[in-house]
């Protein structure tokens, strides 16, 4: 009887150091993934090492956008900047040069940014350098001008462009494709007053501040004026209201 209860005492403790140990293992093992999870995130595996620019074909303007975004390298995680897209988005589009702006990163710190380069509508000179202006009022020089744009003429500043840029993403396609210059024309007046010199010798004459309502295509019904009046005509925004003038009257 007592050999029997001796070897179930036995059989207890042997389960219980079993236990113990397989409790102990257990323990060294979490231990083992976390400190392994934290030497990961600590060294530079995780560390974002590359940015690559998609839909960019200038290489001066890859190199605009890689310095814009160069404070991610090295010091971020690729797990940091999952949680971050929004700002490299951010960044991108402050250069006010591109839309539909996609961020993708991978696990072994890789960044690939897809991007779509806005057109330039217009261009202007100022103090013999020349610009482009996109309907995101991005002004950016360039040395070499297409011509299918429409020229801006004694525009005196950068920040005026900006505007008229801006201003510009919701006049209708008619008035723009109508348009040979767009002329800085203000006055003690009106400082803001913008003419739109067109193909058909008509004139627009608006406050930059109001082109984007005014000239919508649902503000600004321009094909039906034309068959009334073909040419030679001021189309004159005058506050909330619009004159139609004769051009002899132009002064």
């Amino acid at each position: 009887m007592d050999e029997y209860r001796d070897n179930q005492v036995k059989k207890l403790m042997m389960k219980r150091r079993k236990k113990k140990r397989i409790k102990v293992i257990r323990l060294f093992f979490v231990l083992g993934i976390i400190g392994f999870v934290f030497f990961i995130l600590l060294s530079d595996i995780m560390k974002i090492k590359t940015i690559h620019v998609i839909g960019v074909n200038d290489a001066e303007l890859e190199q605009q956008i890689s310095e814009q975004l160069s404070g991610y390298m090295g010091d971020y995680t690729w797990i940091d900047m999952l949680f971050s897209k929004d700002n490299i988005v951010q960044d991108i589009e402050e250069m006010k040069r591109f839309e539909n702006v996609l961020v993708e990163i991978d696990f072994m710190g890789n960044i690939q940014v897809h991007v779509q380069e806005v057109q330039p509508l217009c261009y202007a000179k100022i103090q013999n350098k020349n610009y482009l202006i996109n309907k995101l009022g991005g002004v950016y020089q360039t040395k070499q001008i297409p011509s299918s744009l429409i020229q801006c003429s004694d525009f005196q500043s950068t920040e005026m462009l900006s505007q008229l840029g801006h201003s510009l993403h919701n006049v209708s396609d008619i008035v723009l494709n109508e348009t040979s210059e767009i002329h800085y024309c203000g006055d003690r007046y009106d400082k803001d007053l913008i003419e739109f010199y067109m193909y058909d010798h008509n004139f627009i004459k608006i406050n930059i501040s109001q082109i984007d309502q005014r000239l919508s295509e649902d503000s600004f019904h321009y094909a039906a004026y034309k068959l009334k009046k073909p040419q030679n005509t001021i189309y004159s925004f005058e506050g909330k209201y619009m004159y139609i003038k004769n051009m002899k009257n132009k002064i």
